[in-house]
């Protein structure tokens, strides 16, 4: 039986981060990887009121969200740079190789980006795709964690790269959208050319 190419376009799973910030469009970078597990969570707020006459009180509805999805990344840096080549469009400097790209693109969306026309601070905005199950467009509303593990290759970089983050969905959905789309939800179209997504 032969064997299967992990980076094979037809085996992976569709994994994908968009980041916008800075001073580029949007950029992304394929995901080698699924995470083991992923947080998607989302919780509803009601207000408490006693009424006149009522063994039970009355709940009004305040808000929902906003929701949050937890992942924990887990790339090689040889994986990475396979199944980004001629797919990210994603901007190589000075010798950095794809993991490099998007750990240095994640660690600059800790820090605010100002709008010079109005000193206003422009959030960046992350877009999250893993597999089928979920999407999420938001921010990165958590500390940025990157974790390096051996073995030290001949270039002398880590081989092994986590990474985990937070993000907070920005866009609120009404409940016939989540009902249709669950989790997968927030594709807009801009995005589905290089998810692959079809209408």
């Amino acid at each position: 039986m032969p064997q299967m190419r992990l980076a094979d376009k037809n085996i992976l799973p569709e994994n994908y981060i968009y980041i916008s910030h800075l001073d580029e469009d949007f950029q992304f970078w394929r995901l080698p990887s699924c995470p083991e597990t992923i947080s998607d969570q989302m919780g509803s707020t009601f207000g408490e009121t006693s009424a006149l006459g009522r063994s039970a009180p009355v709940y009004t509805y305040s808000k929902s969200g906003p929701r949050t999805v937890q992942v924990e990344l887990k790339f090689h840096r040889d994986m990475m740079d396979d199944v980004n080549y001629g797919v990210s469009n994603a901007d190589l400097r000075n010798g950095e190789d794809y993991i490099e790209s998007l750990v240095h693109a994640l660690q600059a969306i800790a820090v605010p980006k100002y709008n010079l026309s109005n000193k206003a601070i422009e959030p960046p905005l992350v877009a999250l795709r893993l597999s089928n199950e979920v999407f999420i467009k938001g921010i990165v509303n958590s500390p940025i964690a990157i974790t390096y593990k051996l073995p030290i290759l001949s270039n002398g970089k880590y081989a092994e790269i986590h990474m985990s983050l937070t993000v907070t969905e920005v866009d609120p959905y009404d409940a016939s959208t989540v009902f249709k789309n669950g989790s997968f939800r927030g594709v807009v179209q801009t995005l589905k050319k290089g998810m692959n997504i079809e209408d």
